[in-house]
């Protein structure tokens, strides 16, 4: 007996219709399963990605020279002026709130013209009558 005669065989049989929670268990076990495998197999290619870019990387260049970050001088507003950082705030505000973009009225406007790709007389089927 063939396997394909045993699927038929068992394919009737009482014990397949009333097991279903066997199949869908071991259904979903098989995903889980297949799903950890990828995630392993991804997370390997990944480290291995990036054990290869630091050994690219030469000793000298990994230690990076800092620089101490100079505040730029802030002028102080005089009596009665605005301060450049509310200006800047308020110009930001200004062109964020203007609409700078056309008004449409959501109607398409197509029309048809005549051209010879829809042209009648280049039909294909022309019936005699």
């Amino acid at each position: 007996m063939s396997l394909s005669h045993f699927q038929i065989l068992a394919a009737h049989e009482p014990w397949v219709y009333s097991k279903g929670w066997v199949v869908t268990i071991a259904g979903f076990c098989i995903v889980i399963i297949a799903l950890f495998i990828l995630s392993t197999i991804f997370r390997g290619i990944a480290s291995y990605f990036s054990k290869k870019d630091a050994q690219k990387i030469a000793p000298e260049q990994k230690k990076v020279e800092t620089k101490p970050v100079v505040k730029a001088e802030t002028k102080v507003a005089a009596e009665g002026e605005i301060p450049a950082e509310v200006l800047t705030a308020i110009g930001m505000a200004l062109y964020l709130s203007t609409n700078l973009h056309d008004e449409e009225s959501n109607v398409l406007t197509i029309e048809r013209r005549q051209t010879s790709w829809n042209d009648k007389s280049y039909g294909v089927r022309h019936w005699n009558r």
